[in-house]
């Protein structure tokens, strides 16, 4: 064989190992030149030429592991250092100091508090040397007590026998026999008494020589070999060790160990949130059943971000004793802020409810108002446009179609706030037009979102025009019905808007009605209706027509609202921060006692927000448990920044049937605008009467004065029918004077704007001095007045 065949040979050897063990390096062969065999072999190879060819060993079958396999992966506990990497510095070596020091005064203070328990050493002690003489007596020990009494039993009644045998008049032979026999039982009691009693001795001395010679041989070798009196102490030491580790058990009753348990788990000073649920339903269980007497079945605690849930069956009682008691649960769970505590019926017994406690800040989940885009929402989905939720997060949606809403409240309980939450919903949708009134706060209580509004009513006159305006389309959209193909009721569509009366400060609108005057009817006319019983009407009869309200007031009660208590009425309510007489009038009788404690919630104080915005809503079975909400907010710029979008976007317009009814009324503040937003002249917004009688004092060249009747005169000759005389007649149906008209609407028309114009004397030209309307007040009152 040449040296090129043995090459050859070599090669294929080598492919065929590489092609078995899949060396990395065996890839790569080195050229095999066909070149004549011109070099010079290598001794080697001419040595093994000299050689016997030797078989090749078989090839080797494996896989290889490379270096990266070999090294082991990441173990976080394996890997961690002995000494913690905090305690290598000065400042962790104190904090953990400072903590194990805690821990030890802690133990120290629970061991002193176990001692006065059964658990303690001395207690513990007794018990187990009570114990232990117990099972050295064992169950032969206690037999022969019981037969030894027994025997003494029968021997003293076999005494009293014989003695009345011996002095016996009748039946003598009866009672002798009696007598022999109780003699005979009280020997054969005393026979069995003896041998019970020599037979446990045995079995008492083997028991006693295991229990206490031990004992007795460690105290021995502590006074030998652990010189004297300290030796014999240390060995004492040893058994009461023992005698305690026997008695570590006490015997007691489940119920005894489970108020063992709590008194040695010890009750915290305050509540805090980062306390464990078994503390604070130990503290909460104390607090309830010692100083509330309440009968507690079971109790479980579920701890949340934002407090704790406790779960409460009562034991044969309901929830009112616990409900009119929450003022002091909170006394006695010290660290709760008061009128915190929360209370809830359980739907699904009358002995089950539910106490939450919150923390420092229990509406953490509450997020901001989410950003709704123009036109994204219709009226069927307003039900899901989230305007709040409640402690856990779940979201608060109010129904919004064909359904009038009230929301109740103290001042600054946050009732605007949550009326701005609702309209964020409500000047979203495409289908509904959105009209305001607010005649306590000049339409404050909208805020920016007055600009996406059809409307703002501001006063009196302008209330009654939107009023009229919506009762009128809600009285006769029933007409389209069929037309339109709706059935029987109005379906709202972005062609076919609903609309929505959002009203603010509901008791100033009330007390701007008691304050309305209306002249006498013509003949075969109806009384115009104050503007409160025109609210009343539309939530009466156009909600079919898918005409409502949605109010905010201050009170349900007749002392606030005068007639108008059918507002407790309204389908939808959320009660923020009210009376008692509220929640009656709304939620009935009993409903304190289920949980309903609005009454409870703090309105605002200062910059303190306490409980501002926070209401307990109650609209048919989505929110029918008494669970607080909170309104979403946000920030004045991002909300005028959303109501300009949607104004910008246009805003839905009446459809053609519904605005026929309506054909010529003109609705007031278009957008919210506000009347020293336009570049009229002031006196523009003057009352019309004003700007009246500047006019007629005017064109008579301005007078110095003119008296009631010369006044009187000239309006009615501006006006003849809204001067008449006949439209004004007193309550005995007299007719009144020119002079008292005139003061009777000059008041009506002033005191609103906190003026008055009185009668003073003045000096005509060519005339006697007399009393009349001075044209110097007139330019007072109208701003015309230079100081001359």
């Amino acid at each position: 064989m040449n040296e090129t065949d043995e090459r050859a040979a070599q090669t294929g050897r080598d492919e065929a190992l590489a092609k078995v063990i899949r060396l990395p390096f065996a890839e790569t062969t080195p050229e095999v030149s066909d070149t004549p065999a011109t070099e010079t072999p290598a001794p080697a190879a001419r040595a093994d030429m000299s050689k016997p060819a030797t078989p090749e060993p078989a090839p080797v079958e494996g896989r290889v592991f490379t270096a990266d396999e070999w090294e082991l992966g990441e173990d976080a506990e394996g890997d961690a250092p002995w000494i913690h990497p905090a305690l290598r510095t000065p400042e962790g070596r104190a904090a953990r100091v400072k903590y194990v020091r805690r821990q030890a005064r802690r133990r120290i203070r629970r061991w002193a508090a176990r001692q006065r328990t059964p658990r303690g050493v001395v207690s513990t002690t007794v018990r187990g040397g009570v114990r232990v003489h117990l099972w050295v007596r064992g169950v032969e020990g206690q037999n022969a007590d019981a037969a030894k009494r027994h025997a003494e039993l029968l021997a003293l009644d076999a005494d009293r026998a014989v003695r009345r045998a011996h002095f016996a008049l009748l039946n003598r032979d009866q009672k002798k026999k009696a007598a022999d026999v109780a003699q005979q039982q009280a020997s054969m009691a005393l026979t069995e008494a003896t041998a019970a009693t020599e037979g446990a001795r045995r079995k008492i001395f083997q028991r006693a020589v295991t229990a206490y010679l031990p004992m007795a041989g460690i105290e021995a070798a502590g006074f030998v070999f652990m010189d004297g009196l300290l030796g014999l102490g240390a060995g004492v030491l040893v058994n009461l060790a023992v005698l305690t580790r026997v008695g570590r058990r006490p015997d007691m009753s489940p119920e005894e160990l489970e108020e063992l348990e709590r008194t040695e788990a010890g009750l915290p000073d305050r509540f805090e949130m980062g306390m464990t649920p078994r503390a604070f339903e130990a503290m909460l269980y104390e607090a309830l059943t010692t100083e509330l007497g309440v009968a507690v079945h079971s109790m479980r605690v579920l701890p949340h971000a934002w407090g704790f849930e406790i779960q409460i069956v009562l034991k044969n009682q309901t929830p009112e004793k616990l409900s009119e008691g929450l003022a002091l649960l909170e006394a006695c769970l010290p660290g709760v802020r008061t009128n915190s505590a929360l209370l809830q019926q359980s739907a699904r017994a009358r002995n089950e409810c539910t106490l939450r406690i919150p923390g420092d800040n229990p509406w953490k989940a509450v997020p901001e108002l989410p950003y709704r885009a123009p036109k994204s929402i219709s009226t069927h989905e307003l039900h899901e446009a989230q305007i709040g939720a409640d402690m856990s997060g779940r979201v608060l949606a109010l129904p919004g179609k064909r359904t009038s809403t009230n929301t109740v409240g103290k001042p600054r309980s946050g009732k605007s706030t949550v009326l701005r939450a609702r309209l964020d919903a409500l000047t979203a949708t495409c289908d509904r037009i959105v009209v305001g009134i607010d005649l306590g706060s000049y339409g404050a209580g909208f805020g920016p979102y007055r600009k996406a509004m059809a409307a703002v009513a501001r006063t009196r006159e302008e209330a009654r025009t939107v009023l009229e305006w919506a009762l009128t389309i809600g009285m006769n959209r029933p007409k389209l019905f069929s037309r339109l193909g709706m059935g029987a009721n109005w379906e709202a569509s972005p062609e076919c808007p609903g609309i929505t009366i959002v009203i603010d400060e509901f008791p100033a609108l009330v007390k701007a009605a008691k304050a309305e005057t209306f002249a006498r009817p013509e003949e075969g006319e109806e009384k115009p209706m104050r503007i409160d019983e025109l609210v009343q009407q539309i939530f009466l009869t156009s909600a079919k027509s898918d005409v409502v309200v949605d109010i905010a007031t201050h009170s349900v009660t007749k002392e606030k609202v005068g007639d108008n208590t059918w507002i407790s009425e309204v389908p939808v309510q959320a009660m923020g921060s009210c009376d008692r007489d509220d929640i009656v009038q709304i939620a009935g009788k009993g409903a304190i006692s289920e949980g309903w404690r609005p009454d409870r919630l703090l309105p605002a104080m200062g910059d303190h927000v306490n409980d501002a915005s926070v209401v307990y809503p109650l609209a048919g079975a989505l929110y029918s448990e008494p669970i607080p909400y909170r309104a979403c907010i946000v920030s004045d710029e991002e909300a005028d920044r959303r109501a300009a979008e949607r104004a910008a976007a246009g805003l839905c317009q009446l459809d053609p049937g519904s605005a026929a009814f309506v054909r010529g009324v003109q609705l007031p503040n278009p957008h919210g605008s506000e009347p020293w937003e336009t570049e009229e002249d002031e006196v523009e917004t003057l009352p019309v009467l004003l700007r009246t009688i500047r006019t007629i004092y005017r064109d008579l060249g301005d007078p110095s004065g003119l008296t009631e009747d010369e006044l009187f005169d000239q309006l009615h000759g501006f006006d003849p029918t809204s001067w008449d005389l006949d439209r004004f007649v007193t309550v005995g149906g007299e007719r009144m004077t020119k002079g008292a008209v005139l003061a009777l609407v000059l008041g009506k028309v002033l005191a609103p704007r906190g003026q008055k114009w009185a009668k003073e004397t003045f000096r005509p030209k060519g005339a006697k001095p007399t009393k009349g309307y001075r044209l110097l007040d007139l330019k007072r009152l109208v701003g015309e007045d230079d100081g001359s």
